[in-house]
């Protein structure tokens, strides 16, 4: 797998749980607010809505960009050996 494509897949992967966990905050706040059987209607409806984002969101990031995930200094880790 090439560098570009590892790039891409972290970006996916990074929507999908925004998105994701949106979506299941979402669902918390109606079945407080919905009764039982109108929840389980606008759950399924919401899931299929955030789904559909998800795929959506993925096909513009895959033909309209080129990604390169540049590291901040966080995430470099230096591994240091004892002699």
């Amino acid at each position: 797998m090439a560098v570009e494509d590892k790039h891409m897949n972290k970006v996916k992967e990074m929507i999908k749980e925004e998105i994701t966990a949106m979506f299941e905050q979402t669902l918390d706040f109606c079945q407080v607010a919905c009764p039982e059987p109108h929840f389980k209607q606008l759950r399924s409806k919401i899931l299929r809505v955030g789904n559909n984002c998800i795929r959506n969101i993925h096909k513009k990031v895959e033909d309209h960009y080129k990604v390169q995930y540049v590291p901040v200094s966080e995430d470099i880790i230096q591994v240091q050996r004892r002699k």
